[in-house]
């Protein structure tokens, strides 16, 4: 019984903890879903990023990651380039606009776990 309650408890405080991280996000007022700053983050750390490295990173099919990527291309938040190292697949770069985003989220991200 002691182990479903800490279950439990344990589930709660995990969703607790998401429910504002988003809404930290959501503050930023970016009209983008949190997990559309997940891959803006993904993409900041890993260079060069293919859709492919982040399909494999979130665990995602390609059609998701698909979606995911066109919000952000359409909104000018990432850019596609080709790949130098292997000319079917392209790398993807963020912009001057979203590199504003990222530094804005990632200090609400400290403010939050120092919380």
């Amino acid at each position: 019984m002691q182990d479903r309650k800490s279950l439990e408890s344990l589930f709660q405080l995990v969703h607790v903890l998401k429910r504002q991280l988003h809404d930290n996000i959501e503050q930023l007022d970016l009209d983008i879903a949190p997990m559309h700053v997940r891959v803006l983050k993904i993409i900041s750390k890993k260079a060069p990023c293919t859709a492919i490295d982040i399909a494999n990173f979130l665990n995602r099919d390609k059609a998701q990651v698909t979606r995911l990527l066109n919000t952000l291309i359409t909104q000018e938040l990432i850019v596609k380039e080709p790949n130098p190292e292997d000319k079917r697949s392209q790398c993807l770069r963020l912009t001057e606009k979203s590199q504003l985003i990222m530094g804005g989220s990632i200090q609400l991200i400290k403010k939050f776990i120092n919380k």
